[in-house]
């Protein structure tokens, strides 16, 4: 059984506290937060769990093996740091930091204390995304070409990290989880809207070594909520949508006539 403390109880950390009760294999021990209110709220929900406004009151208690982090980004570093340096294992919400230096930080401290650091990318667990990557490794999809991926809507803008750190990580994690390997390497370009300081529109390219290629489109600025990823092999093509209810995958067959441009495709869901 292992002994949890959520540090950060405002938008997702009540998600967090809510599977770390009901799962058997682990003890929801502390919640806390600066938020007074918040914290009456979790104990209404959860009478035995503890609840503190000082981060350090998790960090520092021997009752507890595990923290999770879901606090500001500019926090995660601090907060992990402190966590492991205690001998207590980490999962932190993405974006993990908010630098690669910060990051860097993170996994060295991990490394050292010999404890478990991890980032809360939750849809390398989603049943439709598992599926996605038994599809490729099937080999149906043929050598995969190319992968674009879409994850736009209207807000929420973050004050202190850009578009590309909030929204992309989710793309990177899958994209790299499907693939199986690292880009050789990365461009991004964003344009700043909202705030001048920071970007709230951006493409972010992947360029892999067999000359595959990722394009990743993130925007807070956008009327309709999107969250589909088109993958396009030697032999198939498929599109997962996570915003459809029902059929989020769908599969088709192109047939390419080179140097033509006519091509017919044959789809199913």
């Amino acid at each position: 059984m292992i002994r949890v403390g959520v540090i950060g109880c405002g938008y997702w950390g009540p998600n967090l506290i809510r599977n770390f009760a009901q799962i058997g294999s682990s003890e929801m021990v502390m919640a806390a937060d600066l938020d007074e209110n918040r914290l009456k709220h979790i104990e209404s929900l959860y009478p035995a769990i503890k609840t503190s406004t000082d981060y350090r009151d998790i960090v520092n208690s021997p009752e507890i093996d595990a923290v999770a982090i879901a606090t500001p980004v500019f926090t995660h570093k601090k907060f992990a740091i402190e966590a492991m340096e205690q001998g207590k294992h980490v999962l932190v919400e993405k974006p993990m930091a908010s630098s690669a230096a910060d990051a860097q930080a993170m996994i060295e401290t991990s490394e050292k204390q010999g404890v478990c650091l991890m980032v809360g990318h939750t849809f390398e667990y989603h049943p439709a995304v598992i599926k996605v990557k038994e599809i490729i490794d099937s080999g149906e999809l043929g050598d995969i070409y190319y992968i674009n991926s879409q994850r736009l809507n209207l807000g929420l803008f973050q004050p202190d990290i850009n578009v590309v750190w909030d929204l992309a990580p989710h793309d990177i994690s899958i994209i790299l989880y499907l693939i199986g390997k690292e880009p050789e390497f990365i461009t991004t370009i964003g344009t700043s809207h909202i705030n001048p300081d920071i970007q709230d529109v951006a493409t972010l390219t992947m360029v892999f070594d067999n000359k595959m290629i990722a394009f990743i489109q993130s925007s807070w600025l956008d009327p309709n909520k999107v969250r589909k990823m088109t993958i396009v092999g030697s032999k198939k093509m498929l599109v997962y949508d996570d915003i459809e209810p029902n059929n989020k995958i769908w599969i088709g067959g192109m047939h390419l006539t080179p140097p033509t441009t006519t091509y017919s495709i044959l789809g199913h869901g």
